[in-house]
């Protein structure tokens, strides 16, 4: 089958959500309740998506020995997690989806400022993947940050950051092992910053 055989036939948005932040109200994501017939096999499917701007991920480089991770509170599993600094790209509804009106390296380069107080002299983009396209179309785009310059953090609304801290290589190795990272897009970030580096 291809995606020809397909025809949208109805979209509902049935919730969006906007925060608050130091850059005014922005538009996160939303839900979109989507009825699709497929041609091929005459078949008229429901689903809801959660759709969404994208974000960018940055795996920054400390003097390229080590990378900084922050310990960040989730509303979501009441829980720290150390994480890479990673932050929503701006965005706009159109035809139920949002389209991001902000560039990936854009949105890094402030996510990095805001979240750990370090500026990047360079931005390298490793990758680019979709966190869960089975429910969403949020992608995923991985930067490295390299000579970094101390700066002054700028939390968002909300944002709870109770530490941003280096780690070797080798240990943050460990942390992997012993499953002391377990946010999904910090183990990929840290993944292809282990192939390079080994």
């Amino acid at each position: 089958m291809t995606k020809q055989n397909l025809e949208w036939q109805e979209r509902i948005t049935g919730y969006k959500e906007t925060r608050s932040s130091i850059h005014g109200e922005e538009l996160r994501w939303l839900i979109s309740r989507e009825r699709i017939f497929n041609q091929a096999t005459g078949q008229t499917i429901l689903r809801s998506f959660i759709r969404h701007p994208g974000i960018t991920v940055i795996v920054p480089f400390w003097e390229e020995t080590h990378i900084i991770l922050l310990r960040q509170y989730r509303y979501a599993i009441n829980d720290d997690l150390w994480e890479l600094p990673a932050g929503t790209l701006t965005g706009r509804e159109e035809t139920h989806r949002i389209v991001a009106t902000e560039r990936p390296e854009v949105c890094a380069a402030r996510e990095l400022i805001e979240e750990t107080g370090f500026a990047a002299g360079r931005l390298e983009k490793i990758a680019a993947c979709y966190a869960v396209p089975g429910s969403g179309d949020e992608l995923m785009h991985f930067f490295f940050a390299f000579d970094l310059q101390k700066t002054k953090q700028a939390l968002e609304i909300g944002e709870i950051i109770s530490e941003v801290k280096a780690f070797t290589l080798a240990e943050i190795e460990i942390m992997i092992t012993r499953g002391e990272i377990r946010d999904a897009k910090t183990l990929i970030g840290l993944f292809y910053a282990l192939r390079q580096k080994s």
